[in-house]
């Protein structure tokens, strides 16, 4: 684990949750040492501008490094950009140790990882600035029966599996059910990739 930070004092949450990890002032630091493509980075935002933030986060994403941006004020509209430029999680400069792991886990399984408050607000945000228009039927979906394609639909707005339930009448295991079966035939492995696809995304 890499740990990317111009900050002079580093959390100690981030040693307690990885107590080998490297450190690096910089991402233009990190690549110019000798590294593995399979390190797991971690970017701290905090001293970055959105644009140094964004090649940082394109830099390492085409190096295929595993990133996930820490952020000191979480927010929809840095998700999604972070996201978009190849990110892989998104969450708080200061989450616990548990929580750090939690997020390691689901990134090196090949999903996504954002924080569950942020979920609905960063589908309805790529949902504004989506470039084609959303009468377009995505790559893929013409393999999903009507059922997945409506659950699909809800989850790319936002929606969790008891709000879905209820717009379509169904029952909470029936979408679970449907969720599992669209994830199969899409190829991604969790609803924020689903989102993503939605709303025409890229995943990288």
């Amino acid at each position: 684990h890499v740990f990317i930070s111009a900050s002079t004092m580093p959390s100690q949450r981030w040693y307690r949750a990885f107590p080998d990890l490297a450190l690096f002032s910089s991402a233009k630091a990190y690549r110019v040492q000798v590294h593995d493509r399979a390190d797991f980075c971690w970017l701290d935002s905090l001293s970055l501008s959105p644009a140094v933030l964004l090649k940082a986060v394109g830099d390492l994403a085409k190096e295929q490094a595993q990133l996930v941006v820490l952020s000191a004020s979480p927010s929809e509209s840095e998700a999604f950009s972070v996201l978009a430029a190849g990110a892989r999680g998104y969450c708080h400069v200061e989450s616990v140790p548990e929580q750090l792991v939690e997020v390691a886990q689901a990134v090196c399984a090949g999903g996504y990882w954002v924080p569950p408050a942020l979920v609905q607000r960063l589908a309805s945000a790529a949902l504004s600035v989506a470039t084609v228009q959303h009468s377009e039927v995505p790559d893929g979906f013409d393999q999903l029966t009507e059922r997945e394609y409506q659950v699909a639909m809800a989850v790319g707005k936002g929606l969790n599996n008891k709000e879905i339930a209820s717009q379509l009448g169904l029952g909470e295991r029936t979408v679970k059910a449907h969720l599992t079966t669209t994830f199969e035939k899409l190829h991604v492995r969790d609803r924020v990739q689903l989102a993503l696809i939605v709303n025409r995304l890229p995943l990288h």
